[in-house]
């Protein structure tokens, strides 16, 4: 996918129409639940993530300290049946909750902080999570990144 490269041409619109041509379970849950998820899918494109397990692990340290996002909004957003259903879901293929957070507390979380240190703290400003304009949209995914200090974690 053409929007995982830094320096992506394509727009953010762009890039959330390839993510959901290549996801398109995705498009259909976001679709039918509205903008608090189209909010998050858009954080894939901007940060540079799919829609695995591994893409989905890797982009929570960008939302909670990459992005506006609001302890309110965070909420909201892990209380949907749906997320839940794919939380669990995530925790079920990596074996079941004590392997899921072994994997968490011994790989994910260094990864985390290497991810803040070198990435998410150089940002020039974080990234508007509910607050995207419709020209943010139509601007070409390496010009949001050069203008929010967005350097893709490789």
């Amino acid at each position: 996918m053409q929007f995982l490269k830094q320096d992506c041409r394509a727009t953010l619109r762009e890039g959330l129409d390839e993510l959901y041509r290549n996801a398109p379970d995705v498009a259909e849950v976001s679709e039918r639940k509205g903008k608090s998820f189209r909010d998050h899918d858009l954080t894939h494109v901007v940060f540079g993530y799919d829609t695995t397990l591994r893409g989905e692990m890797l982009l929570n340290p960008w939302i909670l300290l990459g992005t506006t996002i609001t302890r309110e909004e965070l909420k909201a957003y892990s209380a949907d049946p749906d997320v839940k259903r794919l939380n669990q879901e995530g925790i079920d293929l990596m074996g079941g909750w004590l392997k899921a957070y072994s994997l968490f507390f011994v790989y994910y979380l260094p990864l985390y902080f290497v991810i803040w240190l070198k990435h998410i703290r150089h940002m020039s400003t974080k990234w508007p999570h509910s607050e995207v304009s419709d020209e943010m949209l139509d601007t070409p995914l390496d010009q949001l990144r050069r203008a929010y200090g967005i350097q893709l974690y490789p």
